[in-house]
């Protein structure tokens, strides 16, 4: 648990100042998230695929996220038929690789302009999607370690327990509530609470959904750059989910 929270507070001390300051140093560590998040994709399956496939990803992953939307569908369109002339093609690639690399562009695409939505109208309305997102996580851990007795999803998670996800859910929507009523200003509170409720809960179903991902190819992190918490998608599953929750409510809501 020390090495733990040690990390944690690390990656904190670098991430903070950068959101909070802007500009370059910003873009530069939503960058390297971004495309760590794609290496690490790309490298549960290294040894099958060429390099080039990875460079491929990481040229369309930054022209999707400045695309307008119209644009974007038709990239998204000749990406689903590049994919199938690799299947096609190419032995080493099979319609399971296709759909796996399909969904999680969509996913890290749909992440990013979510976060390029959320600067628009602030660095303090960015912060409160990281902050109710990690306090979820947070709360679930310390939920989950003292009072975890009823496993949620054995199966995909044998660690995680129903205690764990319903404190996880509770610290997560009161502290989301607290940020926003004393920090947000350009967004109406009621879609604050509305988001301190949501995101919590979308959250843990990304942590889940990353881990089902690790149980299939039989592997325990991404990663390994941040001690006691694996690779950089083992530290962002659920705050992708997060940011494209936010993405959908701000175009349903405003």
């Amino acid at each position: 648990m020390k090495q733990r929270i040690l990390t944690a507070l690390g990656i904190t001390a670098v991430v903070l100042p950068s959101f909070l300051y802007g500009g370059l140093p910003f873009q530069l560590v939503v960058f390297f998230f971004i495309l760590t998040s794609l290496y690490e994709m790309y490298a549960v399956k290294k040894d099958k695929w060429p390099i080039w496939l990875y460079l491929m990803m990481v040229v369309l992953i930054i022209a999707f996220a400045l695309l307008d939307l119209n644009t974007l569908y038709i990239g998204m369109i000749i990406l689903l038929m590049t994919l199938f002339m690799i299947t096609i093609s190419f032995d080493w690639f099979t319609p399971f690789d296709l759909s796996y690399i399909y969904t999680m562009m969509i996913l890290l695409t749909t992440a990013l302009r979510a976060v390029f939505v959320a600067v628009g109208y602030g660095r303090i309305e960015l912060l409160f999607i990281l902050i109710a997102t990690y306090a979820t996580d947070t709360g679930a851990y310390f939920s989950g370690y003292f009072f975890g007795k009823h496993k949620l999803n054995e199966r995909i998670s044998p660690k995680k327990t129903i205690e764990g996800s319903i404190g996880g859910w509770l610290f997560g929507f009161l502290i989301g509530i607290a940020y926003a009523y004393f920090f947000v200003d350009r967004l109406p509170f009621e879609f604050m609470v509305l988001c301190s409720a949501i995101l919590p809960i979308v959250s843990q179903i990304g942590d889940l959904a990353f881990s089902s991902i690790k149980r299939y190819f039989n592997i325990k992190d991404f990663g390994t750059i941040f001690p006691a918490h694996g690779g950089v998608l083992d530290r962002i599953d659920s705050l992708l989910f997060s940011l494209m929750a936010f993405y959908i409510l701000v175009g349903i809501m405003l």
